[in-house]
């Protein structure tokens, strides 16, 4: 599998991943194998693999973890077998600093022993569920302002996790504020969590050109199970989750306010 992506014989390589990949429909496989080619066509990076981390039998699966060395960093693979150890299939490689929740919306079988070797984390991390009730904040904003759940009961609160680096988040600003001026005698607090940031940046450089309307907040990304940017928390007067919307686009936008709509 490795010497199939060192040489790029890519449609052979990608016979070795995990069929969610190409949304478990071969008809997409061909596509996806295409694209892998035109990301890979001007990348000679090779990966080695150095040994196998673990294997372990779950259920009817076998699955191992492989540790290989990918653009000089310590990567994984995780193979699986369905058929004691016959056929294997893969996931593509990813490094160490990858979330043990994100493997599991890949593959939801996955032993949750790797996470000892993969992401000492798992488990700690606050992870929004539909449904379910969130888990008590206490937040500074970025001007001193103090935010909790306790201060918030009884009011639906809006989380938009997001960084001034990410383009998709910039876009959606003006249409967030919108929303923000919208909602502003309603009962709803809109709070922005804001990744890969400083405070002096952001009041310095950032919302002077970009001005954002909700409260922003700083916090570490990997406090959060949230695997993509922007998200939107959306939460209830009884502080329960009633959606979860990641990433932008007109529909998501409009999908959001029919949400809070709701709510209210």
């Amino acid at each position: 599998m490795a010497e199939l992506y060192n040489n790029r014989e890519i449609s052979k390589y990608v016979d070795y991943l995990l069929p969610v990949y190409y949304g478990n429909d071969s008809t997409n496989k061909a596509n996806f194998a295409g694209f892998w080619e035109m990301i890979l066509k001007q990348d000679t990076a090779k990966v080695k693999l150095i040994e196998i981390s673990k294997l372990t039998k779950s259920g009817n699966q076998y699955q191992a973890l492989y540790h290989c060395n990918f653009r000089n960093s310590k990567n994984y693979t995780i193979g699986i077998s369905n058929d004691e150890g016959q056929t294997w299939r893969f996931t593509t490689f990813f490094n160490e600093s990858i979330k043990f929740d994100q493997l599991l919306e890949k593959i939801p079988s996955l032993d949750h022993s790797f996470a000892k070797i993969i992401d000492e984390n798992f488990g700690k991390r606050i992870n929004y569920k539909i449904g379910e009730k969130i888990s008590p904040f206490n937040y500074t904003d970025i001007y001193g302002n103090e935010l909790s759940s306790e201060s918030l009961r009884g009011k639906a609160i809006v989380l938009n996790f997001w960084s001034p680096s990410c383009a998709p988040c910039i876009k959606e600003i003006p249409e967030l504020n919108k929303l923000t001026e919208k909602y502003d005698a309603e009962n709803v607090k809109f709070i922005a969590l804001a990744v890969l940031t400083d405070r002096e940046m952001l009041i310095n450089q950032f919302l002077p050109q970009k001005p954002f309307l909700y409260d922003i907040v700083i916090v570490n990304a990997d406090d959060f199970v949230i695997s993509s940017y922007p998200t939107h928390v959306i939460i209830n007067q009884n502080h329960e989750v009633k959606e979860i919307i990641t990433g932008y686009s007109e529909e998501n936008i409009q999908k959001l306010e029919q949400v809070i709509h709701d709510i209210l």
